[in-house]
């Protein structure tokens, strides 16, 4: 797999441009019953007009498309390397059929005879030229692209700006004093303990521990707009409470609920071991900022966006002086 983005650039034209190839010359032997030195030969003879239209197939069609399948059907944490594997196997899949498609209308016209076309090329490509460039040319490409990179210095440039985190665990850059409130506490004593402690949000535990939920300020502030104009902060909330300005919500009917009532459940969470890619990809897709940390199923520290962005920052400006 690329490196870099310009290992990916490359990595995209010289792996299309083998697929197109080995495309074409298939198409061609399949129309004229023989995949031999007349279809290669054919293949490269007309390969410079089917790269062009594959790579704006490729650019403009297969790519976004596959992300965007990709996005909808891959959990946010799932690992970067298997969402780049389903990727390349969709945009595989997606010029498979556009390549098919091109090469039945120059064969053919726009005819009836390229529909029909099309169905007698389709399962030639789909069922030896997919396998052909999921297991020889995409790994082939890619040696070719790290050799390339390799010699232009591209990846060598690329580890030198790369600021060292000195984290690899979660459990390096997690907080161990963590505010807590009890499943059985209610509303009240949460938003007490946000506004003494200046915190946004955190765990509930029960008795032994476990992470039953997360309330945060947000959760308070969502419940409370359901059936009041929405308010810009916890203090505005609690303030105007007690000066009666929200009479539609009384705040005994909020902060008297228990507070598994309005929290975000079942939580999630983060074990100590894990590797600080998992939780940054919590924070980047998910848009958590605060994730408990546990260790056999306990809470044991809290894993904080903004203190690892402080970690990443410092890490940065050092590496710049």
């Amino acid at each position: 797999m690329p490196r870099n983005g310009k290992e990916g650039i490359l990595f995209s034209f010289i792996m299309s441009a083998i697929m197109i190839y080995v495309m074409a010359a298939l198409n061609y032997g399949v129309r004229i019953g023989d995949v031999g030195a007349a279809a290669w030969s054919y293949a490269l003879f007309n390969w410079p007009l089917a790269y062009v239209v594959g790579m704006i197939c490729d650019l403009c069609i297969c790519t976004p498309s596959s992300r965007a399948i990709m996005n909808t059907f891959c959990a946010a944490t799932d690992r970067a390397v298997w969402k780049g594997i389903t990727v390349k196997f969709l945009m595989v899949v997606l010029m498979t059929v556009f390549m098919t498609v091109f090469g039945a209308i120059m064969a053919f016209g726009f005819t009836f005879g390229a529909f029909t076309g099309f169905w007698r090329m389709f399962p030639y490509n789909f069922t030896i030229a997919l396998p052909i460039q999921m297991l020889i040319v995409t790994p082939l490409s890619g040696k070719i692209v790290h050799a390339i990179g390799d010699a232009a210095g591209w990846n060598k440039s690329a580890q030198q700006h790369v600021p060292a985190l000195d984290v690899k665990t979660v459990a390096d850059v997690m907080q161990h004093d963590v505010y807590t409130v009890a499943s059985d506490a209610e509303v009240r004593d949460a938003v007490r303990m946000m506004l003494e402690k200046n915190i946004s949000g955190m765990p509930i535990v029960d008795d032994e521990r476990h992470v039953v939920g997360f309330i945060s300020d947000s959760d308070v502030l969502c419940r409370f707009a359901q059936d009041n104009a929405p308010v810009s902060d916890i203090s505005t909330l609690v303030t105007g409470m007690a000066r009666g300005e929200f009479p539609e919500l009384s705040h005994a009917e909020l902060l008297d609920m228990n507070v598994m009532v309005i929290a975000a459940k079942p939580a999630v969470t983060v074990q100590s071991d894990a590797n600080i890619a998992q939780v940054c990809q919590m924070f980047g897709y998910q848009q958590y900022k605060k994730v408990p940390v546990v260790e056999q199923g306990k809470l044991v520290g809290v894993v904080n966006r903004g203190r690892l962005t402080r970690r990443s920052f410092e890490a940065c400006l050092g590496t710049a002086e």
